[in-house]
């Protein structure tokens, strides 16, 4: 530690070798390792400040956190994009071990400009990349989430003695400063949402809308990451949350974004989000979702278009039971579309009706074996008689799902439940007996 922190070491590193673009990537190599150390003593915070701010204001005359590099770097010479990749590393691992020592008002704005810089980063077109930001972006939402909960649920001894405001004007503070770079992240998670487990259908190599054939554990696990992230940012600010992914929406539905791409991570992260809203936010939120998810799937032509906009639509509806239960005729909206979807043949449409099917009837059960709100009859009595023509298209084991779902919501014993089992039962098994 003496050689790094009481010799020029650094000094010569940041002024002399960083400006130089033939050493430039070797020294932030040597720079990232110097600011990844972590539990020092606290008389090295101030070094490590010093270091922070000296290696922004050499990079802003490099580039400023303003500059797009998503092209730069998809154009760029391979040592360009050695570069950012460095970066990536420099600030995730300089602001996961100091972050609270840089919330001084002396260093706030340098700050907040790496905090920039790592979205542009965060922004390129490239998976590893953007998973290196990741991490930096789960740390803070986490602590910031944190800060503010701890806040909001003070102890007994807090509460009695009023020591909590000076932990929330604290927690308040933070969160007014980050907020502009939260909102730009909250925009980038959205935007680069990975694909959850439930989705079958994928777009492959050669831009052909396909059924999956084999899990990515590690798509898998980027999902979760990226899902725990928006949840604390939604929690931090949700109106910013609603307000991104109403305004994307607005963007594929009037044609200004529309692409398969964007469509899916949209639709990924609203699904992500669930249960995060209050009940009435979560009604306001989807019932524009859903409606305008449906509408979109009567406007597109094309059978790709519409496989992705169904997956969709099946993704989201199946990731918010609450509002399903709570809703009838939006319940039997989407459960009715389901059943449209089960005689669609392009690949993986019709197994992930019958999956969200299933799904919705375990969360949803009571809602089919109940009477309902203008209904003549319990859904279930309906969809006894209809069966044979919702399942002629389906294969075996989609049949076996679609039946699972059928027995899930029989098995429903509460006290409101008139049906009767015996005669729906024999009616059910009138297709198998045949």
């Amino acid at each position: 530690l003496g050689f790094i922190f009481q010799t020029s070491l650094v000094d010569t590193l940041l002024n002399k070798f960083f400006p130089e673009p033939m050493f430039r990537t070797d020294t932030l190599d040597c720079l990232t390792e110097i600011g990844s150390l972590t539990d020092l003593e606290p008389e090295y915070d101030s070094v490590f400040r010093k270091l922070f701010s000296g290696f922004l204001a050499r990079l802003g005359n490099i580039f400023s956190p303003e500059t797009d590099l998503a092209q730069p770097f998809e154009n760029g010479t391979e040592d360009d994009c050695i570069f950012i990749q460095r970066l990536a590393l420099f600030l995730t691992g300089f602001l996961k071990a100091h972050l609270k020592s840089l919330e001084t008002p002396d260093t706030q704005q340098s700050l907040i400009a790496g905090l920039f810089y790592l979205v542009r980063v965060s922004e390129v077109d490239d998976v590893e990349i953007f998973r290196i930001c990741l991490d930096a972006w789960h740390m803070l939402a986490q602590d910031l989430y944190q800060t503010e909960n701890e806040f909001k649920r003070p102890g007994p001894m807090t509460s009695v003695l009023n020591l909590g405001n000076n932990g929330g004007s604290t927690a308040a503070s933070r969160k007014y400063m980050y907020g502009p770079v939260l909102t730009r992240v909250r925009q980038v998670m959205i935007a680069k949402m990975a694909k959850p487990e439930e989705v079958l259908i994928v777009e492959d190599e050669n831009g052909d809308i396909v059924r999956e054939t084999t899990k990515d554990t590690d798509v898998i696990a980027q999902y979760k990451t990226m899902r725990e992230t928006l949840v604390y940012l939604t929690h931090l600010n949700c109106d910013d949350t609603e307000s991104i992914m109403l305004s994307k929406l607005t963007a594929q539905v009037n044609g200004t974004e529309w692409s398969w791409n964007n469509l899916n991570t949209l639709c990924w992260a609203i699904g992500s989000i669930s249960g995060v809203m209050t009940e009435d936010e979560e009604k306001r939120f989807l019932v524009t979702v859903i409606k305008d998810l449906l509408g979109l799937c009567e406007q597109k032509r094309g059978k790709d278009n519409k496989a992705v906009i169904a997956s969709n639509i099946m993704y989201v509806a199946g990731q918010y039971p609450r509002f399903l239960k709570a809703h009838w005729k939006f319940l039997k909206t989407v459960v009715n579309k389901l059943f449209e979807f089960m005689h669609e043949v392009h690949p993986g449409v019709q197994d992930m009706a019958c999956d969200t099917f299933l799904k919705i009837a375990t969360k949803c059960r009571r809602k089919f074996v109940t009477l309902q709100t203008d209904e003549r009859v319990p859904f279930i009595a309906e969809l006894v008689d209809t069966m044979p023509s919702i399942v002629s298209d389906l294969e075996p084991h989609q049949v076996q799902a679609f039946y699972e779902a059928v027995g899930c919501m029989l098995s429903d014993k509460g006290p409101a439940v008139t049906v009767d089992r015996a005669e729906l039962l024999e009616k059910l098994m009138e297709i198998p007996n045949k």
